[in-house]
């Protein structure tokens, strides 16, 4: 096992307090690549009229009251700074059935500018956030904070409306056979 150096936060907001963990590479990737994750189109519109999604697989339900969702975005995404500047976005949750549409939305935005371009969206109720009408369903969301969190920043979202397109069952990482943990 190598050791590194990691960061621990004692008080929020303090300076880092500095210690060694002793870390065991190969086992971390291989557990986190356990957990189970679904798989996710987080959706936005510009000011000036873009639409934007991608694929996102951490995502997860923070409260019943009001109803909150978080969603963990790189901060290097283009979907980031969108959603910093509309203060709304939808989480879509994607079919079994729609593993190429999750692959698609994959893609950095460098090599697919228009990831949305041929899919079938209409404007969320609220915000006029698109969302994917033909998906299991989605929730339209407004932002009510955002955390650094490493390489990704934490998305806090307040529901603000829901919509169910089909039946079915959501896609998984496991069954799409996609990775990206570790």
């Amino acid at each position: 096992m190598a050791s590194s150096m990691a960061r621990r936060y004692l008080i929020p907001d303090s300076e880092p307090a500095y210690y060694f963990t002793f870390m065991d590479e190969a086992a971390k990737k291989t557990i986190l690549r356990h957990f189970p994750y679904g798989l996710y189109v987080v959706t936005v519109a510009s000011g000036s009229g873009e639409d934007h999604g991608m694929t996102a697989n951490w995502v997860m339900q923070a409260a019943f009251e009001p109803p909150m969702v978080v969603v963990a975005l790189e901060n290097t995404s283009k979907t980031l700074g969108m959603v910093r500047d509309s203060r709304h976005f939808a989480v879509n949750v994607v079919l079994d059935s729609q593993r190429e549409l999750a692959g698609k939305l994959g893609r950095s935005s460098e090599q697919t500018p228009q990831k949305l371009k041929g899919i079938k969206t209409k404007p969320g109720p609220v915000s006029g956030t698109p969302v994917l009408a033909d998906c299991l369903g989605w929730v339209e969301c407004r932002v009510v904070a955002t955390l650094p969190s490493g390489d990704h920043t934490l998305v806090l979202g307040e529901v603000v409306a829901a919509g169910v397109e089909h039946d079915g069952e959501p896609l998984t990482m496991r069954e799409a056979g996609f990775k990206y943990s570790g």
